[in-house]
């Protein structure tokens, strides 16, 4: 038979009872199989250390005491898990390799719900067929199953056929296999909140909520029934919770491999709970007033979306709890196809966990830099979210999405004088501020609440610039929970809240820019010099301020400051720079730094100390003062933007590049321009990445301050520093046409 009829062959036509495809497709799915089970078989002997502490004596338990043994507290995982065990006991074989053998089953009718996704989600039979051997291939799904003799995969084959049926229209169906997944694990809560959005689009009715708490019932009434107190089933997972207190992040590469997972736990553990439920109620405030049609596409997003966002700022997560977000990345990646390369990217950063708990081995890559890594696949699942409700294509008839009562409930609009808001952003106002206080009150030390006047005037600025409520609120809820701003005022005890407080008045004194009139917000008379004095104030307050400086010199150039008040201004920074550094240079400090991360964390920071004056440090001194002029000048070449955006922008150049070069800057340094950056992306909500990247290589000098060490090479954090002021810079010169100017024959 030559070669075109082999090909004949196997695109001949087969039918499955009513299921018709080729016999290529048969072929595969038989081959994927087999060698799916033969990995399996082959791996089932493998004596993992979980099997060996936990399984085993749970076995043992059951085995000597029957059921009555589940009378007794010896397990901490939910009661269907023992339920299972339980039945392996009664029977006459190996109990691992019937527990594994369980789990395997379970792996492929988990392929399978993952195929039927992928078909309902594209139509395609090809990408579920691909679908249904990727997901038997994936190195976490084999080390899970049969190597580990973990149950990661029950709860998982419970969740994705929940989603299948809610992506049906079986609405019912769906929530009651999501409450059965409840019952088993409680990391089903990772995906939770998108469940809350589809209840707000009306995809599911708030009395279908009530399936997890009786599938729960129904998960623990067997437990009950042998003896165990029903108080003790209740509360079964906040003991779960409870257990591993002795690492902040168990070989998982969240937020806590970058700052640090092996100080503050039991502080951390609480706080960071506060974290992510004050994240979660920003994000799910923020998408309930997008009026979207509730595609398919929509639904996968969300999925993998909050359930890589819970894990990233949760502590204490696993290894193994990427294990869902992975099954549905791997659909929505084969409904778009070109994503593959996240899913490859998210296999890894997963299967390097399992690695090091069976090898006892650490990894060649350090987690932080893995961590890095999955932050920046959870801010490209999110530019595909933002970009998904943001499409004109995906806009929907709200009347048609949501019941008139829902929203008569969560959007109706109440009026105070000329002040209107809904319930929904008053519930955020409320919740926020609750979890912003709890915040504070779970970190070990409280300072004065000078950040509560920074919040208000923050809020205030966002107000000025947008003349959004809705982003105002944003920014308020976002500022609550800033883990620089909280602690700053905890852990450190610090008063870095008064002199960005007098920046942001400054800020918000300065106004806009308008064709009319060039001083709008102050005019030329007592608000000029009102701006005056909170600048003149700011830099006495520290030096850390000298970048507004130059700003003020960019704005008496552009004529929106008189000369006599920049000389006001620039004595005030001339004063505090000369009386800071006349102490500092002759000090005798052994470091050029102090925990913030700048360019001495590059070249190095430790002083010349055999000298009368550290010559490093007075070198960069000059350095930052001949580029912050040089930087002046140029920009002073072009036509210099003076709107809000662009204002926030310049007031963060100067700031941070001040201080990459200024020599002896703590790590409270970045205190302001976090807050600054927030303000700027309420106002460009495209440079969300500036203020996220920020926090991070601001509270990094907070965490190597306290702990006198950092997880992360603060070296690291001084690049990340470095590529923000290159953006800022390049996008600085664009709009002010000095790239263009530099380009003639001057």
């Amino acid at each position: 038979m030559d070669d075109a009829a082999h090909r004949n062959v196997l695109k001949k036509k087969i039918r499955i009872g009513s299921y018709e495809t080729e016999l290529s497709s048969v072929f595969f799915l038989t081959a994927v199989t087999l060698l799916a089970f033969a990995v399996r078989v082959c791996l089932h002997s493998f004596v993992s250390d979980d099997w060996t502490i936990y399984w085993s004596d749970w076995l043992a338990q059951l085995s000597e005491r029957g059921f009555g043994a589940l009378a007794d507290d010896f397990y901490d995982y939910a009661p269907p898990v023992m339920y299972l065990l339980y039945l392996i006991t009664l029977l006459p074989l190996n109990a691992m390799t019937v527990f594994k053998g369980v789990c395997c089953l379970m792996d492929f009718v988990g392929a399978v719900l993952v195929g039927k996704l992928v078909f309902t989600c594209t139509g395609s039979e090809k990408r579920s067929m691909l679908g249904y051997a990727c997901f038997l291939f994936l190195p976490t799904v084999i080390l899970n199953s049969s190597v580990w003799a973990q149950c990661d995969i029950l709860y998982a084959v419970l969740i994705l056929a929940s989603v299948y049926f809610l992506l049906t229209d079986r609405s019912w169906a769906g929530m009651w296999f999501y409450g059965a997944a409840f019952a088993v694990k409680l990391q089903t809560l990772f995906i939770f909140p998108f469940l809350v959005i589809l209840w707000v689009r009306k995809k599911v009715d708030l009395k279908q909520f009530l399936t997890l708490p009786v599938m729960y019932f129904l998960g623990i009434l067997p437990a009950w029934i042998a003896g165990r107190p029903l108080t003790e089933l209740i509360g079964i997972y906040a003991f779960q919770g409870s257990k591993d207190r002795w690492s902040l992040s168990i070989k998982f590469p969240n937020i806590y491999q970058i700052i640090g997972n092996n100080f503050f736990l039991d502080e951390y553990a609480a706080a960071g709970m506060y974290l992510i439920l004050g994240i979660l109620m920003i994000l799910m405030f923020y998408l309930a007033y997008k009026r979207v049609r509730v595609t398919k596409e929509y639904v996968i997003l969300l999925i993998v979306f909050f359930g890589m966002v819970a894990t990233y700022f949760l502590p204490h997560m696993h290894e193994r709890y990427l294990y869902v977000s992975d099954a549905f990345l791997l659909v929505y990646v084969l409904m778009r196809v070109r994503r593959f390369p996240w899913f490859v990217a998210s296999s890894f950063l997963g299967v390097v966990g399992y690695g090091q708990y069976l090898t006892k081995n650490d990894p060649l890559v350090p987690y932080w830099a893995l961590a890095f890594v999955q932050l920046a696949l959870i801010v490209r699942i999110g530019l595909d979210l933002w970009a998904y409700v943001h499409a004109p294509a995906n806009l929907s008839d709200e009347g048609e999405e949501t019941a008139p009562s829902l929203r008569t409930l969560i959007f109706h609009r109440f009026h105070i004088g000329s002040f209107s808001f809904d319930f929904l952003e008053a519930l955020l106002a409320v919740c926020i501020t609750a979890v912003g206080v709890l915040l504070r009150t779970a970190l070990p030390a409280n300072g004065a609440p000078f950040w509560l006047f920074l919040i208000a005037v923050a809020t205030l600025l966002v107000w000025k610039l947008t003349r959004d409520g809705r982003r105002t609120l944003l920014a308020y809820a976002i500022l609550m929970i800033m883990p620089t701003i909280v602690a700053d005022a905890t852990i450190l005890t610090g008063s870095a809240a008064v002199g960005a407080e007098l920046f942001i008045c400054a800020l918000i004194v300065q106004g806009e820019r308008s064709a009319r009139n060039r001083n709008v917000g102050f005019g030329e008379g007592t608000q000029q010099w009102i701006f005056t004095a909170l600048a003149a104030l700011t830099l006495l307050d520290d030096v850390r301020y000298v970048g507004l400086l130059v700003l003020c010199a960019l704005l008496w150039q552009c004529r929106r400051l008189r000369t006599r008040q920049f000389l006001v201004i620039f004595a005030a920074g001339l004063a505090r720079l000369l009386y800071s550094y006349r102490i500092w240079l002759w000090s005798g400090y052994t470091l050029t730094t102090f925990h913030w991360p700048n360019i001495y964390e590059i070249v190095g920071k430790a002083a010349v100390t055999t000298q009368q004056v550290d010559p490093l440090a007075l070198v960069g001194l000059f350095l930052a003062a001949g580029l912050l002029i040089m930087a002046l000048w140029v920009f002073a070449q072009g036509s210099v933007p003076t709107d809000g955006a662009s204002l926030l922008r310049f007031c963060l150049l100067f700031g941070l590049a001040a201080g990459f070069f200024l020599p002896y800057m703590d790590q409270s340094y970045g205190y302001v321009y976090c807050v600054i950056a927030v303000v700027l992306a309420m106002k460009e909500p495209r440079e969300f990445w500036i203020p996220l990247l920020l926090q991070i290589v601001t509270y990094a000098g907070y965490q190597d301050c306290v702990n006198g060490e950092s997880m992360t090479p603060m070296w690291v954090f001084a690049l990340l520093q470095l590529g923000i002021l290159m953006y800022l810079g390049v996008r600085l010169l664009r709009e002010a046409k000095v790239v263009n100017l530099c380009a003639g024959k001057n």
